[in-house]
């Protein structure tokens, strides 16, 4: 059933907005006394498409790295979000 909504997910978000919105994002890591992840409305929707092909994949250990050389217009130390199991979650 989650693989279900999680392929909704993703058709919906293709459907909104297809190539539009890599032109207009922009996403910044900034390494103050904390991680700051900023980003405008399009840089966060970008974040999603990548979380959601993530959840896709289903493989733990799968990750995205968030780097200049990547989406990041700035970055000062790289980040990567990570899919993981939960210690309940059976392997």
């Amino acid at each position: 059933m989650l693989n279900e909504k999680i392929k909704e997910l993703k058709m919906c978000y293709q459907k909104l907005f297809e190539e539009d919105i890599y032109s207009q994002c922009y996403i910044e890591v900034t390494d103050k006394d904390e991680i700051v992840l900023s980003a405008n409305k399009e840089g966060l929707l970008l974040l999603i498409e990548e979380i959601i092909a993530l959840c896709e994949n289903e493989q733990s250990g799968s990750h995205y790295h968030l780097d200049e050389a990547g989406m990041a217009n700035k970055c000062d130390k790289p980040l990567v979000i990570q899919l993981i199991k939960a210690s309940w979650q059976n392997d």
